[in-house]
């Protein structure tokens, strides 16, 4: 393996799309005119897009209001699905059965929060970062402060305002990212169903508004904001600190460290500004999602659950899967793994990679060889994965996956109390095996494209390097490793 530094001044070599001038006016460009999937679906709504489409037409007909209005309807849509718990309350099978499950009202009353006291009191047992559980217990303020259906119901609506509100931010913030010419690979986004089926499921869509939020803002060169977005989103959720590794990772290849190292700055200031006063005043309570990490064996969704499954299958009885120990092992293990080989491939990629593609990367792993992989965690890749492979063949196969997995893990919890209507081990195992290959497909595009950035829609575009990568957008190269 060797390194090389190329002359700071040189810039690499360029495609016909970067050669462009950016600031000619040019109108957006229709998924139909470009994407063979979307331009054959358009038939059921008329044909392909015309120039109102492109950005010539009304307000209301262009990506971003559309893109709003179609993720309020799937997160409308996704509390349509909830309305038998609604009705009926969240209890086992039922809740399983009906694929109508929340953490947000069953963590309400089994927490200690429906009793008043506050997020980080003694018998209140949410497990969650600071930020999470803050916004747990304001929720918390507008219901009932009693187990009853109707708190949960009251907490479930309260919290579903909220959510959407996090959704349109999502949309807002990817449409800011994609640039004027990629506007409508929004739609993306705002169609997907990972969308309807998970947004309602936990806070987890309020971590992933910050998150792209803050990617917006590092778009935009403003390195401050994006500082203290992140910052926020990671002391929500963990997963954050992957985007700032990417931010690292491009900045080692081009040079451009000040913006860099004053965004991750910024981001760990905020992050110790929210956690500081926490771990100083309630060191348990900000203590238990690092010692539920350490403690858990393998969950839904995780590949380490795979052995348990098998053992099932073949009648093992009280089949225990692989120790607790084990999977922390393997889980560490293979994350250390998977952020070195990310970060070879960065170095080495002959041209270098988008900020999302690179962030895509980190994240698909960090899900998929994690101890657990609940449904809502998909949130955290759909806004990467519509900023990285904008193609409506690829997302099509993964929502399906998704779709059938989110069917399928509900089934196989509701058959360990019911086993009249349980999902057979293998056949949830298949499921979980092709939503992981269906995630790894995606990884396998974005590899690709960057090898070969013709194939990159993105960079396929007039004008267009890397419209989400802020500082190091059109930066040339810095340091460059070749594998020998």
């Amino acid at each position: 393996m060797t390194s090389t530094t190329p002359d700071p001044g040189s810039v690499p070599e360029a495609s016909t799309a970067e050669a462009a001038t950016p600031q000619t006016p040019v109108p957006s460009v229709p998924p139909t005119a470009v994407d063979p999937l979307a331009r054959a679906g358009s038939e059921v709504l008329g044909g392909p897009a015309g120039r109102r489409l492109a950005g010539d037409g009304p307000w209301w007909v262009r990506a971003l209001p559309v893109s709003v209005l179609l993720a309020t309807v799937a997160v409308a849509l996704g509390a349509v699905t909830k309305h038998h718990c609604r009705a009926q309350g969240w209890n086992t099978p039922d809740q399983f059965v009906h694929a109508c499950y929340s953490d947000l009202p069953v963590v309400y009353t089994s927490s200690g929060l429906a009793s008043g006291a506050g997020p980080f009191s003694e018998g209140v047992n949410l497990g969650q970062p600071p930020l999470t559980a803050l916004l747990s217990w304001l929720v918390a303020r507008v219901a009932p402060h009693e187990v009853t259906v109707a708190a949960q119901r009251t907490y479930f609506d309260t919290a579903a305002v909220l959510l959407l509100l996090a959704a349109l931010v999502v949309v807002v913030a990817v449409h800011s990212v994609t640039g004027a010419r990629r506007g409508w690979d929004t739609v993306l986004l705002a169609a997907s169903p990972v969308l309807v089926l998970s947004s309602l499921l936990s806070f987890d869509l309020v971590a992933a508004a910050l998150a792209t939020a803050g990617l917006a803002c590092w778009g935009r060169r403003r390195p401050v904001a994006a500082g203290v977005l992140l910052g926020l989103a990671l002391a929500a959720r963990a997963y954050p600190l992957l985007l700032l590794v990417a931010l690292v990772l491009l900045a080692v290849r081009t040079g451009r460290r000040r913006a860099v190292g004053l965004t991750v700055g910024t981001a760990f200031g905020t992050w110790l500004l929210v956690n500081l006063p926490v771990a100083l005043t309630a060191p348990t309570a900000w203590g238990a999602p690092l010692r539920s990490f350490l403690d858990q064996r393998a969950g839904y969704g995780s590949l380490w659950l795979l052995p348990q499954l098998v053992q099932q299958a073949v009648g093992v009885k009280d089949a225990a899967g692989l120790p607790g120990g084990a999977v922390v092992v393997l889980t560490i293990g293979s994350w250390v793994v998977w952020v070195l080989l990310v970060a070879v491939f960065v170095l080495w990629a002959p041209r270098r990679p988008r900020l999302p593609q690179v962030a895509f990367l980190l994240v698909a792993g960090f899900c998929v060889l994690g101890a657990s992989f609940p449904p809502q965690a998909s949130l955290w890749l759909l806004p990467l994965a519509v900023l990285a492979v904008p193609r409506w063949r690829d997302h099509v196969l993964w929502w399906g996956a998704e779709a059938a997995y989110f069917g399928a893990v509900w089934l196989y919890i509701a058959g360990q109390t019911n086993t009249n209507r349980a999902l057979p081990p293998e056949l949830y195992a298949t499921v979980l095996l092709a939503r992981v290959a269906a995630i790894a497909w995606l990884v396998v595009c974005v590899v690709r494209e960057v090898r070969h950035p013709a194939d990159d829609p993105v960079r396929a575009t007039r004008g267009l390097d890397d419209p989400a990568g802020g500082d190091v957008d059109r930066a040339p190269d810095a340091l460059v490793v070749r594998v020998a």
